[in-house]
């Protein structure tokens, strides 16, 4: 049984099942999570201890093991062959998928299949969930300041769309991510996001932190809120974690704060 915690972040709720520790959006009316690095097997320090991704120094079957848990604590299932999953190269490639599997690499799925675990991993990234509850239609998002500024939540939201989504109708959860006190960014990115959005978009999401070291903060929350608002999505319909990775090490793996030694999260949905 899932057990509510006294710790939670409004809007987002805080629950535990077997020592799984993940959170959930009160709009998502849909099996779904949000991992924190608790609850798992990984013994190395900087990954106790639910890394859930490959490659970061846990033997393949623990991480098999970690998902595993992860999965039976939000879906009450125990099959990872359910999930979609795949190695992210933080772009806007999203594929529409009716099983699971691991797929090439790209930053997100959609599916209308009910019974399929839809997966992306974080680590500081923008974990971004979408749930139409009219055309039973889902979808997770990868958004790293890459995928981002490349459109990843407006391609997310036209992907519903084009299965029959209204915009208007569509929830969203963005998880939790690094947040502007943390991410502090140069002045190239600075330039990288007015290339690509625009100086406006850039001036309002990238603000100058330190003017003798020329450094700026960055809010990719904000950008993809901004996104979706401006792909139709209405403000009332999307819920946002308020908590940073990189503030929060006890419950949350943080690439920047940790220097890349660190685990990663999982945000994962699913059609009932």
């Amino acid at each position: 049984m899932n057990k509510l915690l006294t710790l939670s972040s409004e809007p987002f709720l805080l629950f535990e099942r077997e020592g799984v520790s993940y959170y959930r959006a009160p709009n998502l009316l849909v099996p779904h999570g949000f991992s924190t690095r608790l609850g798992g097997i990984s013994a190395k320090q900087y990954l106790k201890s639910l890394n859930l991704a490959y490659g970061r120094g846990d033997d393949a079957s623990v991480v098999e093991e970690n998902q595993r848990r992860f999965f039976h604590a939000v879906f009450d299932c125990d099959d990872l062959s359910c999930a979609a999953r795949r190695e992210q190269i933080h772009s806007a490639d999203i594929e529409y998928v009716s099983r699971g599997g691991i797929y090439p690499p790209g930053d997100g799925f959609y599916t209308d299949t009910p019974g399929v675990i839809l997966t992306v991993k974080i680590a500081d990234c923008v974990p971004i969930l979408l749930f139409d509850p009219k055309k039973k239609l889902i979808a997770a998002l990868h958004a790293g300041w890459r995928g981002t500024v490349s459109g990843i939540a407006r391609k997310g939201v036209e992907a519903l769309c084009a299965m029959g989504a209204d915009p208007a109708d569509i929830q969203v959860a963005v998880g939790t991510s690094i947040r502007p006190c943390c991410y502090e960014v140069r002045e190239d990115f600075y330039t990288a996001v007015k290339d690509s959005c625009g100086e406006t978009f850039a001036a309002r999401f990238v603000t100058l932190r330190d003017k003798e070291a020329n450094t700026f903060s960055a809010d990719v929350v904000g950008m993809n809120l901004a996104i979706l608002k401006e792909a139709g999505v209405k403000k009332e319909n999307i819920s946002v974690s308020p908590l940073c990775t990189a503030c929060h090490g006890d419950l949350f793996f943080s690439h920047r704060a940790s220097g890349g030694q660190r685990g990663t999260m999982m945000a994962a949905i699913m059609l009932n």
